[in-house]
């Protein structure tokens, strides 16, 4: 870091290797020699000065464009923690300067003093004799006679290594971290023992790569269109009026992202590089022609440009140019550059997508670069994954745990897929979001008390619904990817919820989603009217909504062939707490179902008045009137069992025209559902299972009901199962499934398709997954 902010063109490291099997003891240094700008007595002096840097920041950006990185002048202090002593060699104005500090003099005084240690800087005035001390350590670094002739340079010696912390200076581990640190293309030169360490970029795969002069033909039509001119490739260059010399260059986009990791510090390695005679003039602007660019190519496209014809529109700073017609007409030229890397890129992307050669559940529909390459980008460019530390860190739905490792989590997610992805459902809250992946199991949990959730988790939408959360989850990504503040992704995400969860609400049509709504509706007067005929509706009747005044909140018909249309009105009673027996008004209910000719009443309410006296008084009335009393909880219970039990209107009538007291509807509603009544989804789906283990045994012999209910009475909870049961469902099941199954007179099952594509078609009555016709890549198989 220091060399580099020194504008050195070259730094050589020099560290002991303690893995090597020698008789001869290693070095028991480290050594590290820069060309730099080299440091005069200030320099050295001010080296030691803790908070602020002191370095020679606008001489060297003059001469060599670059940021400095260092800023607080802490680094030094690092050299603490491996080595006791510290000695600087710098050479800059003519003078070899040298400073020493022994770490050891740095002792603690228990009277709580201040005692200075003094740091003298020295000029070496036989340079040929201090050379000798220092030769051994030059030769360490690879460093000969150019020293000699060299304007300035830095040597840093840290001697009297410290046992514990040499063990851990493994040079694997070194060299990892330097080449980490490099960017791509850098005008910097760094050597570890000798070793020349390229960016870890570098082995970073190139699936587009070009140069200027592979433009085709249509790109050239495009810029004689844009700019009037004509345009020739020429010599390996592009070339027009504008631009005699030629615009010459080379492009690639890498399948990994060219953002992140510690080299971002020193610079960056993506983006447009534009030099003009050698000299780098856009250092900070990886962009350069101020159109926005797809990011999710522009994050891993580097174009390296040559373009002298530009000497004349460089400002005196030589950093950036003036505003000119030349530099508006290379804007144009760098657009249909990276639009041919994009259009190459996404051509790359489609023939990932649809290798015809790979076997069914072999190939990949769902590729990378749509699901793990988006999000390891984004993931690579964060400094805090976490979030703790930095905001962008923070995640809607992806669950990214503080014990992650960020290099690790990355690697694996560029890495091919070995393996599917699983869905899991999990109760994390109502008000909690409605997935979470977790990249490293490769596994999305989905939320079972999101109201999406409840509403689309069963049968075949439950296949739909594991395809929206994994896009929604990706929305996210593609969001990150592109820039866009985590703050406004929050925001968005967070009203696309609020959304969804409305839309679920506004057409509400599973029994558990009902349910829960009921519930959750106790202590709003309207919302529980409205809930309380959407309930009603579910069970198969025709209900209104009424709610004026002086009549019942709203009424539900029922044609209970051959007996005749029954009806009834609906009254709900919200509160927070427990409502008083006035506000009840029992008399007024009586009123309006006589007005309404209904044969009965439910009255609906969170709970009713509990007290001894008003708790007999609440009885009495209910059975003098007629008034069925049902907790907001005992109607939820019901709805939440209507599909399992199939119950329906009839049911809920034998209850509201018999039973009044609260506690007798309570007890009549757990009689019903703990009743010996069959639970017929479950004894769908056992017979579904029952042919399923059958289908490869006896393939000659006719499948019967006898042979059914003999294999599901193996199966648990139907040890009772009566073929009678069987019989009745068997001829349900062959009437819903349109032809797949036919069930005889004389009880003969005849399949006309497999058993999982009937499974498929009668997904409405076992509630169960349903199998997808082609073998998916992307989804774990379940067992």
């Amino acid at each position: 870091m220091n060399a580099y902010d020194a504008g050195a063109k070259e730094c050589r490291i020099s560290v002991p290797d303690i893995n090597v099997s020698s008789r001869e003891p290693y070095s028991n240094f480290v050594a590290i020699f820069d060309d730099g700008i080299g440091m005069d007595a200030d320099g050295l002096s001010n080296l030691w000065q803790i908070g602020r840097s002191f370095k020679k920041t606008e001489e060297v950006s003059r001469r060599f464009i670059r940021k400095q990185i260092g800023r607080f002048g802490i680094g030094k202090l690092a050299t603490y923690t491996i080595a006791n002593r510290l000695t600087y060699i710098s050479k800059s104005h003519g003078k070899t300067l040298a400073m020493s500090v022994d770490f050891s003099e740095f002792l603690p005084s228990e009277s709580g003093s201040v005692r200075p240690v003094e740091l003298p800087v020295r000029e070496i005035v036989d340079w040929q004799k201090f050379k000798i001390t220092i030769q051994t350590q030059l030769d360490a670094c690879g460093v000969g006679s150019e020293i000699e002739d060299a304007e300035s340079w830095t040597l840093a010696v840290l001697e009297d290594l410290k046992p514990v912390k040499l063990k851990r200076l493994k040079y694997g581990t070194l060299e990892w971290v330097l080449r980490t640190a490099m960017p791509l293309g850098i005008d910097f030169n760094l050597f570890l023992n000798s070793n020349k360490i390229e960016s870890s970029k570098e082995d970073y795969k190139k699936v587009v790569e070009f140069k200027i002069s592979d433009l085709p033909k249509k790109r050239l039509e495009n810029l004689q269109e844009a700019t009037k001119v004509d345009w020739t490739i020429v010599d390996q260059g592009l070339k027009s009026e504008f631009f005699p010399s030629g615009i010459f260059g080379t492009i690639f986009v890498t399948e990994r992202t060219l953002i992140g990791n510690k080299s971002e510090d020193i610079a960056r390695s993506h983006g447009f590089f534009i030099r003009v005679n050698k000299r780098l003039v856009n250092l900070s602007d990886p962009l350069f022609i101020d159109q926005a660019l797809m990011h999710g190519v522009f994050n891993r496209f580097r174009a390296d440009i040559d373009v002298d014809d530009l000497n004349t529109e460089i400002k005196a700073s030589r950093e950036s140019f003036e505003e000119s017609q030349l530099k508006d007409i290379l804007k144009i030229v760098l657009r249909e550059i990276f639009n041919e890397a994009s259009g190459r890129y996404n051509e790359f992307l489609a023939k990932s997508a649809s290798d015809g050669k790979k076997m069914e559940g072999k190939k990949e529909l769902i590729a990378p670069q749509l699901v793990e390459i988006p999000l390891a980008d984004t993931i690579a460019e964060q400094s805090d994954i976490s979030g703790q530390t930095d905001a962008d860190g923070n995640w809607f739905y992806v669950g990214i745990k503080p014990e992650m490792v960020k290099d690790e989590l990355v690697k694996t997610l560029y890495s091919s897929r070995t393996q599917g992805y699983k869905y899991r459902y999990t109760a994390s809250g109502a008000t909690e979001r409605i997935v979470k992946l977790d990249p490293i199991d490769r596994t999305f949990w989905i939320n079972s008390d999101h109201e999406l959730v409840k509403e689309y988790a069963e049968g075949a939408t439950k296949l739909f619904l594991e395809d929206f959360v994994t896009a929604e989850t990706m929305l996210e990504i593609y969001l990150k990817e592109a820039k866009i503040g985590t703050h406004i992704i929050g925001t968005l995400l967070e009203r696309r919820d609020q959304l969804l969860r409305s839309l679920v609400k506004d057409h509400a049509f599973s029994s558990k989603n009902i349910a829960q709504s009921l519930r959750e509706a106790g202590s709003d007067e309207r919302e529980l009217e409205v809930l309380l005929v959407v309930a009603m509706r579910a069970l198969g009747f025709v209900a209104k909504h009424i709610s004026n005044a002086g009549e019942p909140d709203g009424v539900a018909r029922f044609n209970d062939i051959p007996n005749g249309e029954r009806k009834i009105t609906l009254e709900a009673k919200s509160s927070i707490g427990t409502p008083q027996l006035s506000a009840l008004d029992f008399a007024g209910l009586r009123e309006h179902m006589v007005r309404e000719g209904a044969q009965g009443c439910l009255l609906l309410a969170p709970s009713f008045p509990g007290a001894t006296k008003q708790d007999s008084a609440v009885d009495v009335r209910a059975s003098q009137q007629n008034i069925s009393c049902w907790h907001v909880e005992t109607l939820a219970k019901f709805i939440d069992a209507a599909d399992s039990h199939h119950l329906n209107a009839r049911d809920l009538l034998n209850i509201v025209l018999k039973v009044y007291e609260p506690d007798e509807v309570d007890n009549a509603v757990n009689n019903l559902i703990s009743s010996e009544r069959r639970d017929k989804t479950a004894l769908y789906t056992a017979i579904i299972r029952s042919l399923k283990s059958m289908e490869s045994r006896m393939t000659d012999s006719p499948r019967n009901s006898s042979m059914i209910t003999t294999s599901i009475s193996f199966q648990s909870g139907f040890e009772d199962i009566k073929q009678s049961e069987v019989d009745n469902a068997l001829r349900e099941l062959s009437n819903a499934s349109q032809g797949y199954m036919i069930y005889t007179k004389e009880n003969i099952i005849i399949l006309n398709v497999s058993v999982d594509e009937l499974e498929a078609r009668l997904h409405n009555m076992t509630k169960g997954d349903v199998t997808p016709r082609r073998i998916s890549n992307f989804r774990e198989k379940e067992n």
